[in-house]
């Protein structure tokens, strides 16, 4: 209504012009696209498709234009002079209309996941309702799950933290069925590209494996951790529990094969796996250990444990992270003696 006032057109006009604009976009889309996957062969690219189409669409504006009269063709053909193309107004203001309504989006999908990490997930549904994509509110669901499984591992409830790995590993199994997260075969596939056209070279980084890579290696850590608090209380039916399902997790997602690309930066998982299991059960011997624990002698029998500068670094810092400072600085003398074999970088 306010565009008809201010143009001084009827509502059929204003339509018509819309639903011009819209069918010459399904055009350029249609001919990027083709009829269908073999439409193009691989020495077709994108830069050599976007001039002729580009051109044949403007052909279709110039057509339905010459069939307009009256006033309405003459401000038309006034808009084109100013504006350099035919129906420049209608096609500027979608696109900026597109472009601010995904700027909003991003914001407060941002804005969710913000607050999902720093513990209100109120606050983060609110935002994220905003925002009606599958991806947005499954990742912040996810996020909201891991920072409240975190806050309980901090408060001492291992029996609540415990219950959040496998309802996040449902989660993102869920979010992948769906098409929330990107398909997981495609990182071997497409090395983490997303594919505009068949040329190779009309490719660009597709952002949404870094979401699933943050995701996985989230889950992964959090996992880690409460592996290692429950070796840290000595509860064994946690222990056991957390150890079955990180192995199930890790060969669920080795299979995907991110370690194997270069242009990934993704860890195999199975080394994350043995990496928190050395720290799992140097803390369960910790515990066990006791008093003991704060003297070097205790460490000199665990001497498997230490096969690298990494697997003391591990430990160390979880020892450091319960401000168990005795242990800790044990182990780090005991590394210092062994520093002629493993090494200290």
């Amino acid at each position: 209504v306010d565009h008809t006032e201010r143009l001084g057109l009827s509502k059929d006009e204003l339509m018509t012009e819309a639903a011009t604009v819209l069918a010459g976009t399904i055009l350029m889309a249609s001919g990027i696209s083709g009829w269908g996957p073999t439409a193009y062969s691989s020495d077709v690219t994108l830069s050599t498709l976007m001039k002729p189409i580009a051109e044949y669409r403007d052909a279709f504006y110039l057509d339905r234009l010459g069939k307009l009269t009256g006033h309405h063709r003459q401000r038309l053909d006034e808009e084109q002079h100013e504006r350099r193309q035919p129906f420049g107004a209608a096609r500027q203001s979608l696109n900026a209309e597109l472009a601010e309504r995904r700027a909003a989006q991003v914001q407060h999908v941002q804005l969710a996941r913000l607050y999902a990490r720093m513990g209100y997930p109120d606050a983060a549904t609110r935002q994220i309702d905003v925002v009606p994509a599958a991806s947005a509110r499954m990742i912040c669901r996810i996020d909201c799950e891991t920072t409240l499984g975190l806050r309980a591992l901090r408060s001492g409830q291992l029996d609540q933290a415990m219950e959040v790995p496998s309802r996040l590993f449902d989660l993102i199994k869920r979010a992948i069925r769906c098409g929330a997260l990107a398909d997981p075969w495609d990182l071997i596939g497409f090395a983490g590209q997303f594919s505009l056209h068949p040329s190779p070279d009309c490719s660009v980084h597709d952002s949404r494996v870094d979401d699933l890579l943050y995701l996985i290696d989230q889950l992964f850590s959090y996992m880690a951790k409460v592996w290692s608090e429950a070796a840290a209380q000595n509860d064994t039916q946690a222990y056991e529990t957390i150890s079955a399902l990180y192995r199930e997790v890790a060969e669920w997602w080795r299979q995907f094969g991110a370690h194997t690309v270069d242009s990934l930066e993704a860890t195999d998982p199975l080394e994350s796996y043995d990496s928190a299991s050395l720290v799992a059960r140097a803390l369960r011997v910790w515990h066990e250990g006791g008093a003991a624990a704060g003297d070097v002698k205790f460490w000199a029998p665990h001497a498997e444990f230490f096969d690298s500068p990494r697997a003391y670094s591990l430990v160390i810092s979880a020892l450091l992270e319960r401000r168990d400072f005795l242990p800790a600085m044990a182990l780090l003398i005991h590394w210092l003696g062994n520093a002629s074999e493993i090494g200290l970088r």
